[in-house]
C-alpha cells in the first residue's frame, strides 16, 4: 500500500509537469528563461535610447551649423559697420581740419587783394592745369573752383577738376582740404582708374597731418584692394619705412 501511494504520487507529479516530463522545468531553466526576457527588455531599451541619441546628435550637428553661420554672418556684418563708421570718422576728422583751413585761408585772404582772375567764359580746366604746372596754387584753385561750379553734375570734366582740386590742395600743403576732396572724388566716382592715386594722397595727407595711425589704414587698404597697382606697390615700400 506505501509503494502504491509512491507510484501515484509519482505519476500525479508527473500529470502536474504537463505529461511525461515533456512540459517540466527546473528552476535553474525557469531563471535563464527570465534573465534571457530581462535582457531582451534590455537591448530593446538600449536601441530606443540609441535612436533617439542618434536623433539629437544630428538635430545639433544641424544647430551647430546654423550658429556658424548666424556667427559668420554677424561677424562680417559687425566688420562692415566698424568700417563704415571709421570711415566717417574720417572723414568728419577731414572736414572739420578743412574747414579750419579754409577760415584761416578766407583771413588772409580778406587782408590781400586776391589775384585777379578771369570770370568769363575763357576760365578753363586747361588754365587751372596750367597755373597748377607752373606751382600758382593759389590762382589755380580759383580757377578750378570757377570751372567746377560751371561743370555738368558727373561729367568728365566735374571728374578732371574735382581730382585736380585735390592735387592743388596737396601741393599747397592744405591737407586736411586735399584729403576731404579726395575722398569726395572716390565717393563720386568709386571705379575710375585714378582712385589708387587718391586713395594714395590721402594716406600721405594723414601722414603729414601726423595722424600715422590713420595714414596706415589707407596705405593698408591700397595694398589690399590694388596689389599689383604701381600705388599698391608704393604704398608697400611707404609702409615699410
Amino acid at each position: 500500500m506505501r509503494n502504491l501511494n509512491k507510484k501515484n504520487l509519482v505519476v500525479l507529479s508527473l500529470v502536474i509537469c504537463g505529461g511525461f516530463l515533456s512540459g517540466c522545468k527546473t528552476k535553474g531553466e525557469i531563471r535563464r528563461e527570465q534573465e534571457m526576457e530581462r535582457l531582451k527588455t534590455e537591448v530593446k531599451e538600449a536601441r530606443d535610447l540609441k535612436a533617439d541619441v542618434d536623433t539629437t546628435v544630428e538635430e545639433l550637428k544641424t544647430e551647430v551649423a546654423r550658429l556658424k553661420s548666424v556667427n559668420e554672418e554677424q561677424t562680417e556684418s559687425h566688420r562692415s559697420i566698424a568700417e563704415d563708421l571709421r570711415n566717417q570718422v574720417l572723414t568728419l576728422q577731414t572736414r572739420i581740419q578743412a574747414l579750419e583751413q579754409r577760415a584761416v585761408a578766407e583771413e588772409l585772404a580778406l587782408k590781400q587783394p586776391s589775384p585777379s582772375v578771369e570770370s568769363n567764359s575763357a576760365v578753363s580746366y586747361e588754365q587751372g592745369k596750367l597755373l597748377y604746372d607752373e606751382g600758382k596754387f593759389e590762382e589755380a584753385l580759383e580757377v578750378l573752383r570757377e570751372v567746377e561750379k560751371r561743370s555738368s553734375k558727373n561729367s568728365e570734366q566735374a571728374k578732371k577738376v574735382n581730382f585736380l582740386i585735390g592735387e592743388v590742395l596737396f601741393s599747397s600743403k592744405e591737407y586736411a582740404s586735399a584729403a576731404l576732396e579726395f575722398a569726395q572724388f572716390r565717393k563720386k566716382y568709386p571705379k575710375d582708374s585714378l582712385v589708387p592715386t587718391a586713395i594714395y594722397r590721402q594716406a600721405w595727407a594723414f601722414k603729414h597731418l601726423g595722424q600715422q595711425k590713420e595714414s596706415r589704414l589707407f596705405f593698408q587698404d591700397l595694398i589690399e584692394r590694388y596689389p599689383s597697382h604701381p600705388m599698391g606697390q608704393r604704398a608697400k615700400n611707404d609702409i615699410k619705412k
